[in-house]
């Protein structure tokens, strides 16, 4: 009888970490069995997840978040970006924002000019 019984619970607690292991993967955010990590039910029957540990401090926090705001803004001004090497970005005393560009770009050349000129033309001359 013992040993039905041990056989019993070995066999929940593979099915317990069956359940465990298909909801990871559907949640990776919620990984049940994380250190540190303990799920419970309140009263009212609302699921809540409690994270132990040291965290992020406030400065990383705000490194994050500026990091993540500036590749939003990155990702929507893409001729824009807001960590170029080769661009300053300020603003003058009247509030006027500018970009300055630095770097050397390709050379203009008198051959670069007339084919930009030939291509002009050929777009003009299509409409």
């Amino acid at each position: 009888a013992v040993q039905e019984r041990q056989a019993d619970v070995d066999a929940l607690e593979t099915m317990l970490a069956e359940v465990r292991e298909l909801y990871n993967e559907k949640y990776p955010l919620d990984h049940v069995d994380a250190a540190g990590v303990e799920v419970g039910e309140d009263d009212d029957g609302l699921m809540w997840v409690e994270y132990e540990g040291q965290g992020l401090s406030a400065e990383q926090r705000l490194e994050k978040m500026l990091s993540e705001v500036k590749s939003l803004y990155n990702e929507k001004y893409p001729l824009d970006h807001v960590d170029a090497d080769d661009q300053e970005v300020g603003a003058d005393e009247d509030g006027l924002l500018w970009v300055k560009y630095s770097g050397r770009g390709a050379p203009v050349t008198q051959a670069s000019l007339e084919e930009k000129l030939r291509e002009v033309k050929s777009l003009y001359n299509k409409k």
